[in-house]
């Protein structure tokens, strides 16, 4: 399937979301570049966005859904630009993972605007967020499964990655305010891995239980996360205790200490969007 140009039957705001027996096709907005035959990878819209409508890691979905031009416009620069559609702009790693952490983070708010307004992208009567919406980028359609998947395994099975990703819900990491950038990207992974790991909505101790509540993710690809400690460390034996006290800010390295032995759980999963708007609370769920 391949993109091309809309008409003016379109309105502003609209995103036009095609659907099949395949995922929710989400369409970029391809007039929003101009006439230019080439096209070079920049950042600024998507730093727009979130400069102007998440604070503290969460979305002003309202605002956003009512000056939507910047992030539809840099939705159809990533389809026209990347590693393969403009190589000569990515000429090293970071570069590469850089495009493609901020890609799978803008494509989430262009999922939720579709959808928009709602309390979740985690209703099942929608299309499941991960898998079942697909977007153009770097010239090919891919679901943002296809994208995290892409992310680690160019950065070698680096779990701060994972921790970057902006999943629209509270029972999540939050968004990092500011884009990723190549040149920085080492010390913003740390600084969202910490940040991760101070969120309630990520991890919890609990010292009447005695239990460390963790983001279901974390508990699914453990293997993951503790094999990144060994490569990190180059240790023979790790456990996914060490993996957060490795990544975790100074303040919450010392609540971990306090948790020696404490028993490893999931923790209940708050659907409820990342919204910074109070109107919409959704229930706790398993």
């Amino acid at each position: 399937m391949r993109f091309g140009f809309y008409t003016a039957l379109i309105p502003l705001i609209a995103v036009f979301v095609g659907t099949g027996c395949g995922p929710t096709s989400i369409m970029p907005r391809l007039e929003f570049l101009g006439d230019s035959p080439t096209h070079t990878y920049r950042d600024w819209d998507w730093a727009r966005v979130l400069g102007s409508y998440v604070k503290d890691g969460l979305v002003d979905y309202e605002q956003l859904s009512s000056n939507p031009e910047p992030l539809h416009r840099f939705y159809a620069l990533l389809s026209v630009s990347g590693p393969s559609r403009t190589p000569d702009h990515f000429t090293n790693r970071n570069q590469v993972i850089a495009y493609w952490i901020n890609a799978y983070n803008a494509l989430v708010l262009v999922a939720v605007l579709s959808q928009y307004p709602t309390t979740t992208m985690y209703d099942l009567s929608l299309p499941r967020l991960e898998y079942e919406y697909s977007f153009n980028v770097d010239g090919k359609w891919l679901t943002l499964t296809d994208i995290e998947d892409e992310i680690f395994e160019l950065s070698n099975g680096d779990v701060r990655t994972l921790l970057a990703l902006n999943r629209a819900a509270l029972g999540g990491p939050r968004l990092h305010e500011r884009p990723l950038r190549a040149t920085v990207l080492d010390r913003q992974l740390d600084e969202v891995a910490a940040q991760a790991l101070d969120d309630p909505g990520v991890m919890r101790i609990d010292h009447m239980d005695q239990s460390i509540l963790l983001w279901q993710l974390i508990l699914r690809r453990e293997s993951d996360f503790v094999k990144y400690l060994r490569n990190r460390r180059r240790v023979r034996t790790a456990y996914l205790y060490n993996v957060l006290l490795e990544l975790a800010s100074p303040a919450r390295k010392e609540k971990l200490q306090g948790a020696v032995g404490y028993l490893i759980r999931p923790m209940s999963f708050d659907r409820m969007l990342n919204s910074r708007s109070s109107r919409y609370r959704r229930p706790v769920v398993p």
